[in-house]
């Protein structure tokens, strides 16, 4: 998308100018903010007004233009991407970052052309058949526990076996590799287990124009209830026609 093409956001309480996701999520620079042990975590979703993560399944049906031009710049300035296996199965993916625009930009930022794809599955129980394994260009780690060796992909799949608990060893070995910023984009559950181990350090959410009233669709994050709320501090409100754009930094 070219910048006179780009989606522009108005920033509630910011006055009226208007300003591109490029723009806005420039300003942030997680790659300075991680720290020693794990990456900063950036945690992206979608829900509707009524609270649904999903629609007939997916998340096609909820953001429109501006919702997608604000995940391909999340994509921008993440060194990788963390995807449930789950949300893997519901949307499929293929190769994360598809315009020489923006792989050229984030080689200018100092990153690779294409961010890393991370998925973790204990058992290896993926959708082998997912587009994101027949991209070529698209490099994947899977951190799994299992000792089942997956089958051959177009992707180039490095498997990580790990003992002990899955995600603070993920979160570890990635942060050796030189990963600073990760991108988590979902599912529910994995966005549960996440927030746990006190793993989110900021939450991107859209509030589609939408209410669904659909009980077998989940929230943002689903499981048992944690121990104790977890807090989140609200950093900015942006307006895309009338979807909103919010950006909260979560509380330790």
């Amino acid at each position: 998308m070219s910048a006179r093409q780009a989606v522009r956001f108005e920033r509630l309480g910011g006055g009226t100018v208007t300003r591109t996701a490029a723009e806005l999520l420039g300003t942030i620079r997680p790659r300075e903010q991680a720290g020693a042990r794990r990456p900063r975590m950036l945690l992206n979703m979608v829900s509707t007004l009524d609270g649904r993560a999903a629609l007939d399944g997916g998340t096609r049906g909820l953001g429109g233009p501006a919702d997608l031009e604000m995940l391909l710049e999340l994509r921008v300035i993440a060194d990788a991407v963390l995807v449930g296996s789950g949300t893997l199965r519901a949307e499929g993916y293929g190769r994360l970052m598809r315009s020489p625009e923006r792989r050229a930009r984030r080689v200018a930022q100092g990153g690779t052309p294409d961010p890393t794809a991370v998925l973790v599955s204990r058992e290896l129980d993926l959708p082998w058949n997912a587009t994101l394994f027949a991209a070529a260009e698209q490099p994947v780690l899977l951190y799994t526990s299992s000792r089942r060796r997956p089958p051959a992909t177009s992707a180039p799949v490095e498997v990580i076996r790990c003992e002990g608990p899955l995600l603070p060893a993920m979160l570890a070995d990635l942060r050796g590799r030189g990963i600073a910023a990760l991108l988590c984009e979902g599912g529910p559950t994995l966005n549960r287990r996440l927030v746990a181990i006190d793993a989110i350090d900021e939450l991107f959410l859209t509030l589609s124009p939408l209410i669904t009233a659909d009980a077998g669709e989940p929230p943002i994050v689903s499981g048992p209830a944690l121990p104790s709320p977890v807090a989140g501090s609200l950093q900015w409100v942006l307006r895309h026609g009338s979807e909103l754009f919010l950006r909260y930094r979560i509380e330790d």
